[in-house]
């Protein structure tokens, strides 16, 4: 068996991991980037280059260990858990510093808590970003020894780590859709005229149509290995991304029915499957070489289910931001009437008195939110169990209903850990200021967002006292920068393949070059933000 034969082996007929595993991988990376915000916390770096090495050991690193069964991953995950859960209950917990002689309400209190209520969140930028190094991490790490098989992407039906990393990038581009917060700021939801949608869709699919193409040339040129089971002979990721992109762009969802519309286009998609006979179909290792439908069913097929991904994403995305904009406005009536009505106990109780119980009256409303989101997260749970029970198993070949759904469980489930943190980070910051009653209004946070730039605390100096910008510089920039990132990720992977016969390497070494490679990757992202340069669909 020649090298590229012996390659596509390597990365077929695989049947995955356990759906536990592949949690606690995600639940990892999550928590590892809570525990380095946390590190972060009231420290000022000098200089940024020290902040991103310190991201890149503790949450790309550590990704990369975890992966390549370098470190244990169940205890490094309930280590890493415990440190992040003291870090939450010690920060709303803890003294408040003294404000003796500065203003009563520091310029950071404001902007944290307008971040968390503006249409552009901190946290869900991290996991974006996070998932896309994730990603790149597993596409070259597939093919070396050193990276477990059941963590590549299953054959037909299973749950892979990398199988997260698939469908995890489509329904992120859906949580940070613009059509996910439209008109929550009371203006009403206008959508434009269905010529001008197409053409905005069509511009966004071309870029990644041409990519694909130029993949597909590319790697016929270098007789490059293939796995034709993951889309198809001349699909490939990038023509469903295209596909996203049209679909997203050109159908106009109403946006408070973006839920019912993930629903449908998920339930007819499972229906084509099961009752329309496409799925047979597309687990059948037959093709028909006359038929370019056949060549590319796998891609074909899964199509609708990468929509309905994407769907779900701006559903869950608008959810977490209507909440959140409740909650918020609660948690500010209630700090007004406990630092309204508790001063004289505040006398007596002492000077920290009055900023921890404004702490615990913001966090009360946002912790009730965050339960909530927990519970609809259990509810996803349940209905990927019964439709494995009831249909049929996950499959990231035909993009189906569980699959579908264990995607939007899972990252939904990553998206927690961030969001629990950021918020109460804003709410530390706020009820320190000691003017809890002056948040931002809703309208004000609205309006950053609605100019499509960043939340205020995320500018650059911003000014002094401002607020640090919640999450990773690097994944931040990593999740500016999506598509380019990908796309240097795919090409340094090919120039390593085609360089030296990865199956020969050992563990080490191998973990090594990994090393050296996603830290060009990041790289790439950082540099690109610093040079305010903006590559996107």
């Amino acid at each position: 068996m020649d090298r590229k034969a012996a390659k596509e082996a390597f990365v077929s007929g695989l049947s995955g991991a356990s759906k536990a595993e592949v949690f606690a991988l995600v639940a990892s990376l999550s928590l590892s980037i809570v525990v380095c915000e946390l590190a972060k916390t009231g420290r000022r770096f000098k200089s940024w280059r020290f902040t991103a090495l310190m991201e890149l050991v503790l949450i790309v690193y550590l990704q990369l260990l975890l992966c390549t069964g370098a470190l244990p991953l169940a205890p490094t995950a309930w280590t890493w858990a415990a440190l992040a859960a003291a870090g939450c209950a010690g920060q709303l917990l803890a003294a408040p510093p003294s404000h003796r002689g500065l203003p009563s309400s520091p310029p950071g209190s404001e902007a944290a808590l307008r971040a968390l209520v503006g249409k552009r969140k901190s946290f869900i930028g991290a996991f974006r970003g996070a998932l896309m190094v994730a990603t790149c991490i597993a596409i070259l790490a597939v093919d070396f020894h050193v990276f477990p098989r059941r963590y590549a992407k299953a054959e037909t039906y299973g749950t892979g780590y990398m199988d997260v990393g698939v469908g995890g990038v489509v329904l992120a581009a859906g949580l940070v859709s613009p059509v996910a917060t439209s008109g929550t700021d009371g203006t009403p939801w206008k959508p434009a005229p269905l010529l001008q949608r197409i053409w905005t869709g069509l511009r966004g699919a071309a870029v990644c149509w041409v990519l694909g193409l130029a993949r597909l040339v590319t790697t016929r040129a270098v007789d490059y290995q293939e796995h034709v089971g993951e889309y198809g002979v001349h699909w490939n990721f990038f023509d469903t991304i295209a596909v996203v992109a049209l679909l997203g762009a050109a159908v106009a969802v109403p946006p408070g029915r973006l839920g019912a519309a993930a629903v449908a286009v998920t339930a007819a998609h499972q229906a084509a499957l099961t009752l329309g006979g496409l799925g047979p179909w597309v687990m059948s290792p037959q093709r028909d070489p006359s038929s370019l439908l056949s060549l590319n069913k796998e891609g074909l097929v899964s199509a609708p289910g990468f929509y309905a991904l994407f769907l779900w994403g701006a559903a869950l995305a608008r959810t977490m931001h209507t909440g959140l904009q409740r909650a918020v406005a609660q948690a500010v009536t209630c700090a007004g009437a406990v630092a309204g009505g508790g001063e004289g106990a505040a006398g007596k109780q002492g000077p920290a008195a009055a900023p921890r119980r404004r702490r615990l009256a913001l966090a009360e409303p946002v912790l009730r939110w965050w339960l909530a989101m927990v519970g609809l997260d259990a509810g996803l749970w349940a209905a990927v169990a019964a439709l494995e029970t009831y249909v049929e198993p996950v499959s990231r070949r035909s993009c189906n209903a569980a699959y579908v759904l264990w995607i939007a469980a899972q990252l939904l489930a990553g998206l927690l850990p961030l969001a629990l943190a950021q918020a109460l980070a804003a709410v530390t910051a706020a009820a320190d200021g000691g003017a809890p009653g002056q948040a931002p209004p809703q309208a004000a946070a609205e309006a950053d967002g609605a100019k499509g730039g960043e939340p205020t605390e995320a500018k650059a100096g911003a000014g002094a006292g401002s607020l640090p910008a919640w999450g990773p510089t690097i994944l931040q920039a990593v999740s500016a920068a999506q598509l380019p990132v990908f796309l240097v990720a795919n090409l340094l992977t090919g120039a390593v393949n085609l360089a030296l016969d990865t199956m020969q390497v050992r563990d080490w070494p191998a973990r090594a070059l990994l090393g050296v490679y996603i830290a060009a990757v990041c790289a790439v992202a950082l540099a690109l933000q610093r040079w305010g340069l903006r590559l996107k669909l």
